[in-house]
């Protein structure tokens, strides 16, 4: 499973980003000063009653959203990219076909948010609140988990110390979880090789970055030292962490 192109240009815009400070973005504190354009990206908007407001096909880039009453708002069509939402109403939003990539939705009630063809790429839903009542479909990306959710077994990835790259199996009775990126978690795996990154040598053991006193030796079975969280969406949380494309997890380690 390698980068989609969809990906690779949120990675590399954010790689490129030079942050906006908050008094650098455009404050806007009523439904008049919005002015709508195309372009409504680094805006503010605070305590705005905006339900059921048609707001389709605009850009919202990185803006943040406080306060206000989006219940029913329709998005659909929209750039929301790295969109921050805090402390507003959301039930019945619709981001249907959005790039809601990078998006904040932590402490948020999201019951009937419509992600229906939406794109949640590396979007934070850890500490939401209803997460499984959003409505989707096969064409929403990154809300199912890319491993097998129950009862498959899987070969998985690591990277660990000196760029040792460690082969695993996450056997059908594992537990497994992934929130909106490449990266999953497991609650056991078999180390089954450990290589270096071209595969030109072999090894016995590889040292964890994390945790030093961690090793994985092939042939053994893995369990994490602190535990599984079985929470899907607090994505650095305790368990085996994992790869499910090998290429990946050698680039983010090495990068």
């Amino acid at each position: 499973m390698n980068f989609t192109s969809d990906e690779k240009d949120y990675i590399e815009e954010n790689e490129a980003y030079i942050p906006i400070s908050e008094s650098e973005k455009r404050l806007i504190e009523s439904p008049d000063d919005m002015q709508l354009r195309p372009d409504m990206k680094h805006c503010i908007f605070r305590g705005l009653d905006l339900s059921g407001r048609n707001l389709r096909d605009l850009d919202f880039s990185r803006s943040t959203f406080e306060n206000c009453d989006l219940r029913g708002t329709d998005f659909s069509g929209s750039r929301m990219d790295n969109v921050a939402f805090y402390n507003n109403k959301l039930i019945g939003m619709k981001l249907c076909g959005c790039k809601a990539r990078g998006c904040s939705f932590r402490f948020q009630d999201m019951t009937d948010i419509d992600l229906r063809g939406a794109n949640i790429y590396a979007s934070v839903l850890e500490d939401a609140i209803n997460q499984d009542k959003v409505i989707v479909d096969d064409n929403t990306k990154w809300y199912k988990m890319r491993c097998p959710e129950i009862g498959e077994a899987f070969i998985a990835w690591k990277c660990c110390t000196d760029l040792r790259v460690v082969m695993m199996l996450v056997p059908r009775d594992a537990k497994r979880c992934m929130a909106t990126m490449e990266t999953g978690r497991a609650e056991k795996v078999k180390v089954l090789k450990i290589t270096n990154i071209d595969e030109t040598e072999n090894y016995s053991w590889a040292q964890s970055t994390v945790d030093p006193d961690f090793y994985y030796e092939v042939g053994k079975w893995m369990e994490p030292a602190n535990g599984f969280q079985e929470d899907r969406w607090k994505d650095s949380s305790p368990g085996i962490h994992f790869f499910l494309d090998r290429q990946q997890c050698v680039d983010y380690q090495s990068k």
